[in-house]
């Protein structure tokens, strides 16, 4: 679903600082400007409120997801809000591993090439 909604617009609109009163709100927005991707940052106030909110209001219309997601038990808590994507400033093997496991499509940072063969092969898990 990321690659089609990738294809349809490829951009990813970051919600920093979104409030959860306005989720429902700025996502319609959004969708409405023709955005399918919509990532909340986990260090917004009430990100994952937020994300269960968008996710309840707009269904299976979106691609959603957290950022600043640090670790395992983040990624647990983004699907269990109901996002699918989750995207790191940085390249954590646990994170990526969890969200493999999870069945959600990770997004890491990674700025050398260590980070780059970090994220594409992290330790299998055991």
């Amino acid at each position: 679903m990321l690659l089609q909604a990738l294809k349809q617009m490829p951009l990813i609109a970051i919600l920093r600082g979104l409030r959860q009163d306005d989720a429902v709100a700025v996502s319609g927005l959004l969708l409405d400007c023709g955005f399918t991707i919509l990532e909340v940052p986990l260090n917004s106030p009430g990100a994952l409120d937020s994300i269960a909110a968008i996710r309840c209001h707009h269904g299976d219309r979106l691609v959603l997801g957290a950022g600043t997601v640090l670790t395992p038990r983040d990624v647990d808590d983004v699907l269990e809000a109901g996002g699918e994507l989750i995207i790191s400033p940085n390249c954590s093997p646990d994170v990526i591993r969890q969200t493999k496991a999870r069945g959600m499509v990770s997004i890491p940072g990674c700025y050398t090439p260590t980070d780059c063969f970090s994220a594409r092969r992290p330790a299998p898990i055991c």
